[in-house]
């Protein structure tokens, strides 16, 4: 950053912040990952701020590596007061941009996610014994719950079981108890309202989709005009600066490996991420010439 003509700091929520002057208009991502994640995953939009900024070196601008974004996200919390437009460039962690052949795109919102258990109650018999007629299985109908979240699932709308909690969790015992976790996701808040009631679950924990918006994503669409338009399913710093009211635009590279990401096997190419920073360059030096 410092190489990059920015005066550096830390703020109070970890962020490590670099700036030029009056900024305004920000960039960047985070660092942390999930144990046993890849290289590009957040480290990407930082370090491609950082050479965007080193490009545009009269221009206002600041550019942040966020904390805990993995965990929150929560050190994007702490910038909502500063900027008045955000990008984030970021890998897409999925395989719609490598399927289509085209190397960057233009993210129009963050999908919702309603996130909760279901449990489901049976009887503990011995695996020897019990007859299979006379059984009551939780793990049966909690296996039947999994298909039916999966079949719930429709058009652009995501549904996951990632965890089981089996009660007494013997070999040789009748499940008596199962828990089950829900994830559902979906780009708009009356699709995760449908999906969340085909599926049947009562939500402990829900985030409401945020619309990519204003200048950043209108000169991220202007560059762009033939790139794909895709919803991000998962969560990003860009999400919580948008739900903050702060215009917000997002571009995505595309993933190689079958879009694989939280994996040593994450990858973007050299020329995707050249064409990247080039855009997220000028789309920066647009956004500081008329704040």
């Amino acid at each position: 950053m410092r190489q990059a003509g920015l005066d550096v700091e830390v703020d109070g929520a970890g962020n490590l912040i670099g700036r030029r002057g009056e900024a305004r208009v920000w960039t960047g991502s985070h660092l942390d990952s999930v144990q046993g994640g890849g290289r590009y995953d957040g480290v990407l939009g930082v370090l491609a701020g950082i050479e965007a900024a080193a490009r545009l070196r009269d221009a206002p601008l600041g550019v942040v590596a966020f904390r805990a974004e993995e965990t929150g996200p929560m050190g994007s919390r702490a910038l909502t007061e500063l900027p008045q437009a955000f990008l984030e460039l970021h890998i897409e962690q999925g395989p719609v941009l490598e399927g289509a052949g085209e190397p960057l795109g233009v993210v129009t919102a963050i999908a919702g996610q309603a996130r909760g258990t279901v449990v489901f109650e049976g009887r503990a018999d011995h695996a020897g014994t019990t007859p299979m007629a006379v059984r009551d299985d939780a793990l049966v109908q909690a296996a039947r719950f999994v298909l039916h979240v999966e079949e719930s699932a429709h058009e652009d709308a995501v549904a996951t079981v990632g965890a089981l909690s089996v009660e007494p969790n013997a070999t040789n015992v009748v499940p008596a108890r199962v828990e089950v976790s829900v994830d559902a996701r979906a780009p708009s808040a009356q699709k995760l309202d449908e999906l969340v009631e085909a599926i049947g679950f009562q939500p402990s924990w829900r985030l409401e989709p945020v619309a990519m918006s204003g200048p950043p994503f209108e000169t991220l669409a202007q560059l762009l005009a033939d790139a794909p338009r895709l919803v991000s399913g998962a969560g990003h710093d860009a999400m919580v600066l948008a739900a903050a009211g702060v215009p917000t635009g997002m571009l995505f590279v595309r993933s190689l490996n079958g879009g694989v990401s939280h994996s040593p096997d994450e990858l973007t190419s050299d020329e995707d991420i050249a064409l990247a920073v080039d855009a997220l360059t000028e789309a920066l030096q647009r956004l500081s010439a008329s704040s």
